[in-house]
């Protein structure tokens, strides 16, 4: 990859780190006015319930620069940013539940 583009996804992950702490801001502001649903897809992150999840750190920088590299592509499209647990990694989980190779890749998992 170039280092032109290398810079430019840094300043977008930069730009993304900043506009998630100031979108933070905004829905434990706003959560009061917004659906308690947590089921709903529209809802607010902070009012659905948490589910954690115990993932490897290498599993969780893969995580990171996908969901980095993503935006940034969107950002290059003039397209709108998503947001990492609302639109990325529900939809991440629901393309993962969905598969057929869902089964393939527990299986290689459990023989780790």
């Amino acid at each position: 990859m170039s280092d032109d583009l290398m810079e430019r996804f840094d300043e977008v992950e930069e730009e993304t780190e900043q506009t998630e702490e100031t979108s933070e801001e905004t829905n434990s502001e706003s959560v009061d006015t917004e659906s308690t649903d947590s089921k709903s897809s529209t809802a607010s992150t902070r009012s659905r319930s948490q589910y954690p999840m115990y993932l490897s750190e290498e599993l969780q920088e893969e995580l990171d620069d996908r969901f980095n590299k993503f935006n940034a592509r969107r950002e290059l499209n003039d397209e709108k940013q998503v947001e990492k647990h609302k639109h990325f990694l529900e939809g991440l989980i629901r393309s993962a539940l969905d598969s057929d190779e869902f089964k393939e890749y527990i299986e290689k998992e459990l023989k780790r």
